[in-house]
């Protein structure tokens, strides 16, 4: 019996040790395998950014998170959403800056108080857009189909929100100056939300 311990414990050894040696040997594979791996993750947010309606906006904004994200549309879509969150967390900090400028006319202030609003309430409604496709990963496959239509309904009433702002720069006398500064980044969250839906729409799981 200890002759058998004995050997067993021996074989295991050697192998091991030929394992570690195989591996110190051909670096390369090992390097190929992590590079082929990030590729594929890279190639999952390409082919997925591609079929929404801003492929750019989608690029810039989820590539960086490709080995993250992995291969798992569920990360992409809470990615999508957390990125918007930022995009309009930030354009709503510099909103908020600007109508309190002392240079500023009463009726750009106006304008930019509203759209302040508009911007707080598309926030919240992408966090609750969050909120419901974090709680996939514990939902039964019933409650999973509802957490992905309150997540449509919430992202929806988001890019509402946002599209409301943009029709008052346009629609009403906004000075060049502010329109300069702040409407780019508000079409960028919108943009964002847009493609976010679009995820969402498409989840299948």
């Amino acid at each position: 019996m200890e002759h058998a311990n004995f050997f067993s414990l021996f074989f295991l050894t050697f192998m091991a040790t030929a394992m570690a040696m195989s591996m110190a040997a051909d670096p390369q594979s090992s390097t190929t395998t992590t590079s082929t791996t990030t590729q594929a993750y890279n190639n999952f947010v390409k082919t997925s950014c591609n079929a929404t309606t801003y492929p750019s906006v989608c690029l810039t904004s989820l590539l960086p998170y490709a080995n993250s994200v992995k291969s798992n549309p569920v990360r992409l879509v809470k990615q999508a959403l957390t990125a918007t969150v930022k995009s309009a967390s930030a354009t709503r900090s510099v909103v908020s800056k600007l109508a309190k400028s002392k240079n500023i006319s009463k009726g750009d202030a106006a304008i930019l108080k509203d759209c302040i609003e508009e911007l707080k309430d598309s926030i919240d409604e992408i966090t609750d857009s969050l909120k419901a496709i974090s709680s996939l990963g514990s939902s039964s496959s019933v409650n999973k189909r509802f957490a992905i239509s309150n997540a449509q309904t919430w992202t929806s009433a988001a890019i509402t929100d946002v599209y409301t702002c943009i029709d008052e720069f346009s629609d009403q006398k906004v000075s060049p100056a502010v329109k300069k500064k702040i409407r780019s980044s508000i079409v960028s969250i919108a943009r964002r939300s847009s493609n976010a839906l679009y995820l969402i729409n498409h989840l299948n799981i």
